[in-house]
């Protein structure tokens, strides 16, 4: 799961946890609009894919110097293949929704002041789905889309 604002209350509706109410309020309020065809809550999306590097400890070699018999073995580390694979990062977007028309809306709802690293993460899913991110803001009883 993700890491939460220290000020978000946890909200269930229809049987799904959201992590604010701002959150939940706009699921209902995206339920409520007849344009819509689905929505999806929480996706997934891939922004950096799983990565090769080269084995710091045998340098790329596979093999390192028993400390005991001083011969060459296995790196643990990489077990032997010179190379470990580095996890990528996945982007968590509040909801995917769907229009009747076929267009396709990823958005992220926000309550309160967005994290510091949030344009970073925003940039980097609009890069790999090819698609702007839209933000919601809600402020003073009103929603707005957030430029």
């Amino acid at each position: 799961m993700r890491a939460r604002n220290w000020n978000a209350k946890k909200t269930f509706v229809d049987g799904i946890l959201f992590d604010s109410k701002a959150e939940a309020d706009y699921y209902m309020l995206l339920l409520a609009d007849p344009d819509i065809e689905k929505v999806e809550v929480q996706p997934v999306f891939e922004v950096i894919p799983s990565y090769q590097v080269t084995c710091y400890r045998c340098i790329g070699s596979g093999k390192q110097e028993s400390l005991k018999t001083w011969k060459p073995i296995n790196c643990t580390r990489c077990s032997g293949k010179g190379e470990k694979t580095k996890a990528g990062a996945k982007y968590t977007a509040d909801f995917k929704v769907c229009y009747k028309d076929g267009r396709t809306e990823i958005v992220d709802v926000k309550g309160g002041p967005a994290s510091r690293d949030f344009s970073l993460r925003r940039k980097l899913l609009e890069q790999a789905i090819g698609q702007e991110v839209t933000v919601m803001e809600y402020k003073s009883g009103l929603w707005k889309r957030k430029r």
